[in-house]
């Protein structure tokens, strides 16, 4: 048993040097559905994606840092999609990327694209057109005890 079980995911947080060019970057790409703004406080920005909530941090770059990605953190968020195919053609069609076609990783297909401060963001097609992992976890724990 775990010492602090988790219901689910609540939210992913992202570290963004800018948020006014971030919001309307995540609102382009994503169809960001803003909720809370505190942007005028100084404080997050929060929004869904897909019926997640992301939260968009104001991180001013450190003295000395070499790039955004120095100080930004967090490591990569997916998002589920229907279909990768589609997917990667209107993301390459608006110039987000340039690869040629999904990845393939087993039995799902995804596609990378960073945001504007170099945030590592992946779409990924699960298989069944599961929603999230927590769906294929569910199907492989019932497969298994079946």
């Amino acid at each position: 048993m775990a010492v602090a079980p988790v219901k689910g995911l609540s939210h992913t947080a992202i570290r963004v040097t800018d948020q006014d060019r971030s919001v309307k970057w995540y609102q382009d790409v994503f169809g960001y559905d803003v909720f809370i703004d505190g942007r005028a406080d100084g404080g997050p920005v929060l929004g869904l994606i897909g019926g997640h909530t992301i939260e968009l941090l104001k991180q001013a770059a450190e003295p000395g840092a070499k790039a955004p990605r120095d100080v930004l953190g967090h490591s990569c968020a997916a998002f589920s999609v229907e279909d990768i195919d589609a997917t990667h053609a209107a993301l390459k069609t608006a110039g987000y990327i340039r690869s040629e076609a999904p990845e393939v990783f087993g039995n799902v297909r995804v596609v990378f694209v960073r945001d504007p401060d170099g945030t590592l963001l992946e779409f990924i097609q699960l298989p069944g057109r599961r929603k999230s992992m927590a769906d294929v976890a569910a199907r492989m724990r019932e497969k298994a005890s079946g």
